[in-house]
């Protein structure tokens, strides 16, 4: 039969193919065709492009918590405003526990210049102010009226009053900050060979062979002059009193106002403590047919110092108060007045009644260097054990780490800040 394909031709290769190609021309698919997914060329770079990102934000992670990383801690200590006495007593060289008081010294000079009337034969003593110190021990060491004092090429000098040199301060290694007093020494003789320019430094022969030969002594403030015998241009004892009581106001209100900007940091000034004592007037002729007349004056003032006086009325008024250290919220709460005036007597001489005016607040102080030495490195878990340390003075404190996923405070005392919140 002519329809059927002979043995030998029967084979795949003689089926025939339209078109002559051997690729399928119907696009269709037929069932059983396995799609395949179209490929995508940009989804390996946002791959690299989000890992790069994410690598540089944890850089910068890095790079800011080290450069912001820190911590601060803030305490609210314990205050308690009072209502202090009427007055108080403080003494000078008190002991601890007791109320004493200090004294600054301060020096003014003031001229003026009179008409000259004939001349007239005159005999002055040189004086002027020296600053005597006690290094030899802390109890005050009293020198009478006329006691001596010597300059290295012998000349002798004088005070003509007495005063009290307050004892030095003892430290740690035994030695003493020095007491100190301001006084007027007047010449022994005389005559300008007593004049002196410059610091001039003076011992007391009378402790000559003791030990406070060596550690009371005295040194020149100003210059010591008026010393003078001769003719000279004279003044009418109208003119000179005058004179005297202008020097005197000049160098009141010189003192005065000094006075304020002489008080030390964390001190009280005890008003109408002001002591002045006035040098001798020392006369110099100038052109004009007139005279000129120099005075001097030396004046101390007795101070408090502020964390003492708040000790005091914690230790009056504060029940359960065991001695710690306390302060004023506020620089300068009271105001200090001298009970009776002084003003002409030396102040470092005896105890002092103090009158107080206003309503301070005390707080308790505490050692900041001492909270973040114990707080550096640890974890933040120990925070209140470690401010309970510090107790009565700290009554609350927050602590605040950065960046906020650390649990530890830093080991770099740098890093770490304290503020105390006192309002």
């Amino acid at each position: 039969m002519k329809d059927m394909t002979p043995p030998g031709e029967r084979s795949i290769r003689n089926i025939p193919v339209s078109g002559g190609s051997h690729r399928r021309s119907n696009p269709e698919r037929f069932p059983g065709d396995i799609p395949l997914p179209k490929r995508r060329k940009r989804s390996r770079r946002w791959l690299w492009i989000t890992v790069a990102v994410v690598v540089v934000c944890a850089i910068a992670g890095l790079l800011l918590s080290t450069l912001f990383a820190g911590a601060t801690v803030t305490i609210t200590p314990k205050m308690q405003s009072v209502n202090p006495p009427a007055n108080l007593t403080a003494a000078p060289n008190a002991p601890s526990g007791s109320l004493g008081y200090q004294t600054v010294s301060l020096s003014q000079s003031a001229t003026t210049a009179v008409s000259a009337s004939g001349t007239q034969h005159i005999s002055k003593q040189a004086s002027g102010a020296v600053t005597i110190s006690n290094t030899f021990s802390a109890a005050p060491q009293a020198l009478i009226a006329n006691t001596r004092f010597a300059a290295a090429d012998g000349k002798i000098y004088r005070i003509h009053s007495a005063v009290t040199v307050p004892g030095g301060k003892k430290k740690a290694d035994g030695t003493f900050t020095a007491g100190t007093v301001v006084a007027t020494i007047y010449a022994d003789a005389p005559g300008a060979d007593y004049n002196r320019t410059g610091p001039t430094s003076f011992t007391i022969p009378g402790f000559k062979g003791d030990a406070r030969y060596t550690k009371i002594t005295a040194q020149s403030t100003a210059d010591i002059t008026g010393g003078f015998v001769g003719d000279q241009a004279g003044i009418t004892d109208a003119d000179m009193q005058k004179a005297e009581d202008t020097l005197k106001s000049q160098l009141d209100a010189a003192l005065s106002s000094a006075s304020g900007n002489s008080v030390p940091e964390n001190f009280l000034p005890v008003q109408g403590s002001l002591a002045i004592t006035y040098s001798a007037i020392a006369q110099s002729p100038v052109d004009g047919g007139k005279v000129s007349l120099t005075q001097t004056a030396n004046a101390t003032l007795a101070i408090v110092k502020s964390a003492d006086l708040a000790s005091a009325l914690a230790k009056l008024l504060v029940q359960g108060y065991a001695g710690e250290n306390v302060d004023f919220a506020t620089p300068n709460p009271l105001i200090l007045q001298l009970a009776t005036s002084t003003s002409k007597t030396p102040v470092n001489t005896g105890p002092l009644t103090l009158l107080l005016q206003g309503s301070p607040t005390l707080v308790w102080q505490f050692d900041q260097d001492a909270l973040k030495t114990a707080l550096l490195g640890k974890d933040k878990s120990a925070f209140q054990s470690v401010v309970q340390q510090f107790s009565p003075a700290i009554e609350k404190a927050q602590a605040s780490i950065r960046p906020f996923w650390k649990t530890t405070f830093p080991t770099d005392s740098s890093k770490l800040q304290v503020t105390v919140d006192a309002e």
